[in-house]
């Protein structure tokens, strides 16, 4: 293994430590290491990244749910609406790279990015931070149902279009619309990951029909990092739920963001 090949391994083992106990599956981190350092086809990058998710989405679902912080009954909700955004996002994204090549998708993760510092920054600066136990899946469906189904399939929507799992939009939905705390966020985020990042991966194999290509370019490896990428977010979200405080968990999420953010700028005004 090239040294460029084991220096990804790591920065996709730590992203997938750090980013689990967020609620992020880390494709917003994954897609710049297949795309800059591995210098992957824009195709190729959003099936590997999206593949990685799904391994970081079940460890950090296994985790959060048995420390009771994952909300099956609000997921459900959403999940049918989730389903259906990830497959016209995979072909929105399929068919716009194929006409525009791939700075179409780059600003449109950049603007999504701008959307998620935002509204991340006004919860903080509301300090609306208590959670609300009063609004259940009943609740939910009565005061919410309409626009939490619209989020969800928005979410889907983009996970399918940019090869990510969309934990950044439906941890920021969670926390917006149901003013939860970042674990109860990022447990029931998880829940819908794991059901639509499986459909994102088949759409793009059919549609993309990339997946002989992956399997050339990584080799038996990618079953190996899974397995480890899967270990390592198991381990990043049991041991976060057990000794850091939740209100903290914040900043580090929102670093992250801004750190992809400056990194896909920097790319798109290559461009010029």
């Amino acid at each position: 293994m090239e040294i460029v090949s084991i220096i990804a391994v790591i920065l996709i083992l730590l992203t997938a430590f750090m980013f689990s106990p967020l609620g992020l599956g880390g494709g917003i981190f994954y897609l710049p290491i297949f795309l800059y350092l591995l210098e992957w086809e824009i195709h190729l990058a959003i099936l590997g990244s999206i593949s990685l998710v799904l391994t970081v989405s079940i460890g950090s679902r296994m985790a959060h749910a048995k420390g009771g912080y994952a909300d099956k009954d609000v997921a459900k909700i959403g999940i049918p609406f989730a389903l259906i955004g990830v497959i016209c996002g995979t072909v929105i994204s399929s068919k716009l790279i194929n006409y525009f090549g791939d700075l179409v998708i780059k600003l449109a993760a950049s603007l999504l990015l701008i959307w998620v510092i935002i509204s991340t920054l006004n919860n903080i600066f509301k300090d609306e931070n208590v959670e609300n136990d009063i609004l259940n899946s009943e609740s939910i469906k009565i005061n919410s149902s309409k626009k939490y189904k619209l989020l969800c399939f928005f979410g889907g929507t983009t996970s399918g279009a940019l090869g990510i799992g969309g934990g950044m939009l439906f941890v920021t939905f969670h926390r917006a619309l149901f003013n939860w705390k970042p674990h109860r966020a990022a447990g029931t985020s998880y829940i819908i990951e794991t059901w639509i990042v499986p459909v994102g991966i088949i759409s793009h194999l059919i549609i993309d029909q990339s997946g002989s290509e992956l399997l050339d370019e990584t080799g038996l490896w990618i079953l190996f990092i899974g397995f480890i990428v899967f270990l390592s977010s198991w381990l990043g979200a049991k041991t976060a739920i057990k000794i850091i405080p939740q209100d903290f968990l914040i900043y580090p999420f929102l670093v992250a963001i801004i750190l992809s953010l400056i990194r896909y700028s920097i790319d798109i005004f290559s461009y010029y």
